[in-house]
């Protein structure tokens, strides 16, 4: 089920929201968390069954360990930790077994859906058990905490002192206090998924699939490019905020995952604001442990470029998402080096510094959205081969004005306005992790809400559906 699908809207969601609500008069925080737990259950087993019954098994054997880890043995911490990256390993190289006849039959089918999200999680609790910065749950406590299914597929990556203060305080809250605010973000979320995302998707699909067998028209290939990097752009946006809304319907807070990426003055202000909670798990369970900034200038360039290729080889089974992340560490290295020396380019041209930043993190997306290095390699040079032709509206205004779905290019312009103009969702609407009261919407967000929710329904019933982009990982 996605999380804007029929089955999920009409269905699954109003029978857990109802059977919370219900249970939540009881006051028994037992009973709320095994309901959302079996919820999730049926959520996650909805995709594939048999994959539920993997996930299940981690999480039991994870479990075992916990007791160990916690009494500092460190040699349990390190089986857990190879067993969760061997599974993931496993499912997430099987493309390359497919490739070697010997070994093609021990090859996966598919990749289980959340593994690449789940299995950090698990990790980052171990740690923290061992480095007693967290203490061992109750099993349904443990479950719950890797199961929620709002968080589930694809983050945000959610921690032991964020998550466990709110559940054991669960049935002591008030059960619809942060009701509104869980519909307003769930909706905003979706409509920008169904009405931006998809869109830009189907501008950038026709470009990237030219690439794959030719080289694409100059404009073609910035039209495409400027299309992807908008659509994963509000594809994760959307998938973040449905999220902390779904979460919010239950009185649960989850992290912030995604803060105006394209306002990022340089690559490390970027990976600040872009998928914040895989950021910080690279950064505190890869980047310190391997001597982070403290063994000099140039181990730590070292250290960012090793973890940002290894961050580039989780997206995917690849070269080009090794490239991807080795290219973002290099440049995250170079702002490092320049700070190091009191140097800034651009100076105090906070605009340019964004604009640069926009454009170098767009062209690093074909590497991300091509199948192959060839692929890119054309697409590159479709990008850097001006034909001397210009982007033509064609026919009269009246007939441009009924298919203004096809004017591509104000649709980009469109999408950028909204990047570079518009608060943050958590910043026009307040949200903050740890304080007490959060804002409760008015009646001028309602109607909002809901024409943009008539418009995300109607658009959705005229088309497929499509899954987030960050399912795939």
């Amino acid at each position: 089920m996605l999380f804007y699908s029929k089955e999920f809207l009409f269905h699954f969601l109003p029978w857990v929201f109802l059977g919370f609500y219900f249970l939540h008069r009881w006051g028994k925080k037992e009973f709320l968390v095994g309901w959302l737990i079996a919820a999730s259950l049926f959520f996650y087993g909805d995709y594939r069954l048999e994959h539920l019954w993997l996930l299940l098994g981690l999480l039991g054997i994870n479990y075992l360990f916990a007791f160990p880890v916690a009494e500092g043995r460190i040699r349990w911490l390190w089986s857990a930790i190879a067993l969760d990256l061997g599974v993931l390993a496993w499912f997430k190289y099987s493309i390359v077994l497919r490739e070697w006849p010997l070994l093609s039959h021990w090859a996966a089918e598919a990749l289980p859906l959340g593994i690449s999200f789940y299995t950090f999680q698990m990790i980052a609790y171990q740690v923290d058990l061992y480095k007693r910065r967290a203490q061992p749950a109750s099993p349904a406590e443990f479950a719950f905490f890797i199961l929620f299914f709002p968080q589930l597929i694809a983050g945000p990556i959610v921690h032991y002192a964020t998550i466990f203060p709110q559940l054991r305080s669960l049935g002591e809250r008030k059960c619809c206090e942060t009701l509104e605010l869980g519909i307003l973000f769930f909706v905003l979320g979706m409509a920008k998924k169904v009405l931006l995302a998809d869109t830009f998707a189907r501008f950038a699909d026709e470009a990237f699939t030219h690439a794959v067998g030719g080289i694409p028209s100059f404009w073609e290939a910035w039209q495409g490019l400027l299309s992807y990097s908008l659509q994963i752009y509000f594809d994760f946006c959307a998938y973040s905020e449905m999220a902390i809304g779904l979460g919010l319907l239950f009185g649960l807070r989850l992290p912030i995952n995604f803060y105006s990426p394209y306002k990022a003055v340089d690559f490390r202000d970027f990976w600040r604001r872009w998928h914040i909670t895989l950021s910080a798990f690279l950064r505190d369970y890869l980047y310190i442990p391997l001597g982070g900034n403290r063994r000099g200038s140039n181990r730590t360039l070292f250290n960012v470029v090793l973890v940002m290729t290894l961050a580039g080889a989780w997206h995917g089974a690849g070269w080009t998402f090794v490239f991807w992340g080795a290219a973002h560490g290099a440049l995250i290295a170079f702002n490092h080096w320049m700070a190091q020396r009191g140097w800034a380019l651009f100076g105090w041209l906070k605009p340019m510094k964004i604009l640069g930043t926009f454009l170098a993190v767009t062209l690093l997306w074909v590497l991300f959205r091509s199948p192959s290095l060839y692929a890119a390699g054309n697409y590159y040079r479709g990008l850097f081969t001006f034909d001397g032709s210009f982007p033509v509206m064609t026919g009269d205004l009246s007939r441009w004005m009924v298919h203004w779905q096809e004017a591509v290019w104000l649709w980009i312009v469109m999408g950028l306005l909204i990047v570079w103009t518009l608060p943050n969702l958590k910043d026009a609407l307040g949200y903050h992790l740890h304080e007490r009261k959060l804002m409760r919407p008015g009646l001028w967000h309602g109607l909002g809400a809901g024409v943009l929710l008539w418009m995300a329904l109607k658009t959705l019933g005229s088309g497929a559906e499509s899954t987030f982009i960050y399912f795939a990982f």
